[in-house]
């Protein structure tokens, strides 16, 4: 089990930390083939761990990153199966830019959430709202991930290449809408926050103005 964690909190925060350099490093990144089918496979490697126990919740994520810290290369094993089964799919599949861009709006999703679950101006039955619609988000995106994982990977399924890309195709669009739907959903709840902020400010000051003490 402790080893199970530890391949999970390598996989997590390889996803954080390539995640981290989209904005700096991506295009450099994928003008080398070598670099680009390094980066890519660390990828994948990092989304098969990840969707196999995303529904285990997020404990095991918290826990994960406590144990890394223990972290040696000699406990880590590159899942050679799942790296020989992913080079027996054709290049066009494995290669595609649109893997690593589902990788990349899954991660983003989940850190647009993480930086309003803690705002104090959100009541609690607020909160509980905006846990289930990330719930319920992170459900959808998990069978989007396997299925990823059964478009890239030989041995899921029998597949030609054009029906690999289709579903890749399906599979892309359908979390560029939890993308999108995700930044819009954040936005509003930005503007609410910052909304109940004002209003907040404008009752102290009128408080302060008539010299009302709580």
């Amino acid at each position: 089990m402790e080893s199970i964690k530890l391949k999970f909190a390598f996989a997590f925060a390889l996803l954080l930390g390539v995640s981290n350099c989209y904005g700096q490093n991506w295009n450099e990144i994928f003008r080398q083939k070598k670099t680009q089918q390094k980066y890519l496979l660390q990828q994948i490697l990092a989304l098969e761990v990840y969707a196999s126990y995303l529904k285990k919740g997020y404990e095991i994520v918290d826990g994960g990153l406590q144990t890394i810290r223990d972290f040696t290369n000699g406990e880590f094993s590159l899942h050679n199966a799942f790296i020989s089964s992913l080079k027996k799919v054709s290049p066009a599949v494995r290669n595609d830019l649109r893997v690593v861009e589902i990788i990349e709006m899954q991660v983003n999703i989940g850190r647009e959430f993480n930086g309003i679950k803690a705002n104090p101006n959100l009541s609690v039955s607020n909160q509980l709202y905006i846990q289930n619609v990330r719930e319920n988000l992170w459900e959808e995106s998990l069978k989007d991930l396997e299925e990823l994982l059964m478009v890239i990977t030989s041995g899921k399924i029998e597949m030609s290449d054009d029906e690999r890309i289709e579903r890749l195709n399906r599979v892309y669009f359908s979390m560029r809408d939890k993308s999108a739907f995700t930044q819009n959903f954040i936005s509003e709840i930005s503007r609410f926050t910052r909304q109940k902020e004002m209003e907040i400010r404008s009752i102290e000051q009128t408080r302060n103005n008539y010299g009302i003490r709580e």
